[in-house]
Parts: structure tokens; sequence; C-alpha cells
């Protein structure tokens, strides 16, 4: 019988000669294994020229490699042994991963070294044609960006790193080719700047001897880091967009404290708070029982030396400034109103299930172990659970009072709103301006004092 209390999977690592980092989670109880690639490239290592060069390569990477010269073959391929190779370009990294038997692990690190050892660089018109496509989501008919998430990105970190558009601008797209390409991965797709990861019923050492056989082979190259990140400084900031849509979009976000600093694990808490089930703050405020929306919520997105809380909803136009006034009086309660003890169980116990629930899903676990890797100061399961036990109700309420006043947020709107609605939204941007002069003031009569 298979014991369900038992201890959080060690992993097994090595890296190396070409300093990429491979790992390897037993998870014997489980009947299927994932592979997951990492690579330290995205938006965030862009310049203002290169916007958008690394999601165009994810995409020509998948247009063949001299084993497989063609997106059918390779495709083809990876479907014949695994779920299919699936791949996505974030701010921080780029992932290519894929489930499998765990008999088919050695085949699928074959395929993926094959993809990464010899590209083609093929058909990249093609793929920029692709992309427009996908682009276009994001874009309203006169092909301006009409994603609140973006338009939040960019307004709360202006310029190129962390703000830049993931897929970049459409413009900028039509002048890369095969060499820009070529360039990019060169730079990015060596050893040093790597983390590969398997987890499942697998055998740890030959696991790790198939990875080196596959990806030993790539070249060194040099662990790429981040620049730093420039913050807007005259916050809180309203950024207003009209759009025609059916709803308004509504995002209110935080540049707060990176994953290692002390108060991050009270963080997540009071965003688990804000968003963890139907009977969530949020939820229940906004959806419950004003009915503004057919949804409110909040995440902590997590990135190499900070974070961003980000408060979103969409909700008719006319109903902009209420529900933008039901988000505040939640949000400003977080540092005010004592946390109930029924509700801060119930939240620590959704936690504490879903971080057990790693040990049974391959993949999540993959992504938990490798990102220790890919990113200083990560926590594993077992850690971020135990930090998150030591979490008390007073920390959550101090913790969102020194890092998410409303006097430093960006508000960030895409609707089609009223002239007087819009007048109401810069009254309140004006009332939350206020009280950062207030707050200003009297920090400084302190310090005098």
């Amino acid at each position: 019988m298979i014991d369900r209390n038992h201890a959080w999977p060690v992993p097994v690592r090595r890296t190396l000669d070409n300093g990429l980092k491979a790992l390897c989670v037993p998870l014997e109880h489980l009947h299927t294994a994932h592979v997951l690639l990492f690579v330290r490239v995205g938006s965030r290592f862009e310049a203002l020229d290169e916007s958008g060069l690394s999601h165009l390569l994810e995409h020509v990477l998948f247009r063949g490699c001299a084993a497989y010269p063609s997106t059918f073959e390779l495709n083809t391929a990876f479907e014949a042994c695994s779920t299919g190779l699936d791949a996505a370009t974030t701010r921080d990294f780029t992932t290519f991963e894929a489930s499998c038997a765990p008999r088919n692990v050695p085949r699928v690190l074959e395929l993926i070294g094959a993809m990464m050892s010899a590209p083609t660089f093929a058909d990249v018109e093609v793929e920029k044609q692709v992309i427009a496509e996908e682009l276009q989501d994001e874009l309203d008919s006169k092909g301006r960006d009409v994603d609140c998430d973006n338009l939040a990105k960019l307004a709360l970190f202006p310029g190129p790193g962390l703000g830049a558009k993931i897929g970049g601008r459409l413009r900028r797209i039509e002048r890369f080719g095969e060499e820009d390409c070529r360039r990019w991965f060169e730079r990015h797709y060596t050893g040093a700047n790597m983390v590969c990861a398997v987890t499942g019923p697998v055998d740890a050492e030959a696991t790790l001897d198939a990875i080196a056989a596959t990806l030993g082979g790539l070249p060194r190259g040099t662990e790429q880091t981040v620049a730093p990140t420039q913050i807007r400084k005259d916050l809180p900031a309203l950024e207003f967009v009209r759009h025609s849509g059916s709803q308004t979009d509504l995002q209110l976000a935080w540049a707060t404290v990176d994953e290692a600093h002390p108060d991050w694990a009270a963080l997540l808490f009071a965003q688990r708070v804000l968003d963890d089930g139907s009977c969530a703050r949020l939820r229940h405020k906004v959806v419950d029982q004003l009915g503004l929306a057919y949804h409110a919520g909040a995440e902590l997105e997590i990135y190499q030396g900070l974070s961003v809380l980000a408060v979103e909803t969409q909700t008719r136009h006319s109903m902009v400034i209420r529900t933008l006034d039901a988000l505040l009086e939640v949000l400003e309660a977080m540092a005010t109103a004592p946390i109930d003890d029924d509700e801060f169980a119930r939240v620590r116990n959704r936690i504490a299930f879903e971080l057990t629930s790693v040990r049974d899903a391959p993949a999540s676990a993959a992504y938990w172990f490798a990102l220790q890797d890919l990113h200083v100061g990560s926590d594993s399961p077992a850690e971020r659970a135990a930090r998150l036990a030591r979490v008390t109700p007073d920390e959550v309420r101090a913790a969102w009072a020194r890092h998410i006043a409303l006097d430093r947020v960006q508000v960030t709107v895409v609707g089609d709103l009223a002239a007087l609605d819009r007048a109401a939204l810069r009254r309140r941007l004006h009332r939350l301006r206020g009280a950062a002069r207030a707050a200003d003031a009297a920090s400084s009569v302190k310090a005098i004092g």
C-alpha cells in the first residue's frame, strides 16, 4: 500500500560539464513522467530593438532541426512518444515540456536534444505570420494594444525589460530574420543558461545520464542575467485606454518584494485571503454581494528580484466606478480589519492541500524544483509549506500595510467610459495622490522629530 503521508520528494541534482543544471525528482507512486527544460530567455532580456525576439525564436525552433527537418516531422516524433512538446515564452524564461510514459523519457530527451543542438531556423517568415495572428487577440481594430495586463506592466515598469510585451510589437517583429533568430539562439540556448528537470517513477541516475547524453554537448555559453528593473516613480498613477468592447477591464497593480524577502510569505497569504475560492473576500464583495462582475481575483506574480500583486476584474462600462470603489474598500481592509480565525484556517488548509498535491503532479513538481535552480531564492514545496505555516494574521496585516499601500498603486482601465466616469476616475486618483502626500509629510515629520 502507498503511504499517502510520505515525505516530500528529494531531487537528485547534477551540473553537467557544459554548465547545464540537471535534476531528477523520483516519484515512484506515479505512473507518468514529465520532462521540462527551462531557458533563461524572455522579454525581460530584450533591448528595445529586440522586443519579441525570444517569443519568435521559441516558435521557430519548432520549424525543424537537422534530424527532423520540418515542423510535421518534429511534432510527429514527439507525439509518437509523449503528449507532444509544449513551449511558452514568459518575461523571465522560456519553457519546453512534455508528459510521457516513464519508459519514453530517454526518447523525449533525445528529441529535445536534437531540437536544441541543430535547429534549421527554417520558415521564419511563415512563423512571423503565425505570431501576427496570435497577437491580434491583444489588439483593437486600429492595431492598438488593449490588453489590460500588457498596459499595466508597461505603465508600472516603463521601458524595456519587465514591462515589455512578451510577444513584442508587430512592426518590430516584421524586421526580424533568420540571422536574428540564430544570434539570439547562440547567446541564450547554452548549457550554462539552462535547467532540465525530469519527474516521475524513473531511476534518478539513469535519467541524469540521459540528460547528459542528449544536452551535455551544447556549448557552455554564459548564464544570462536580467537588467535592473525600473519602477514608475510617480505612483499612484492611472492608465486609461478607450476601447469599445462589451466590458471594461480594470486592474490594480503593485511592485513588491521578491520571494526571498521575509514578508513575502505573508503577502502570499494575503493574496489568498483575497482570492482563494468562491468565499474569498474579493469575490464575496464584488460578485456575491454587489453583483458587479462575474469574477474578481488577485495574483501574486513571481519574477526574478521582485513580485507583482495584481487585482483585476471586468465589468460593464457603467459600473466601473462602483467596482473600483468596491475593490479599494476590500484592499484597504486588508491592513486594518482582523482576519477571522475560521477564514485564516480555511486559507491555510487550502494552501497546504495544494502544496501536498504537487506530489501527485509530475509537471508541477518539475516546475517547482527546476525553478529553484533557475531563480536564486525560490522555494521548494516543502520550504513554501514551512514558511506559510509560520505566518500569523498579524503578520499578514503588517506586511500588507508595509508593501501594498493604496497610494503606490498602478490603476489600469481599458473600456468605453462616459465623460463623467472618466472624471470620477481622475478624482479617485487625486484622492490617492493626496494620501501619498500626507503619508510623505508624516514620514518627514517623524524623521525630523
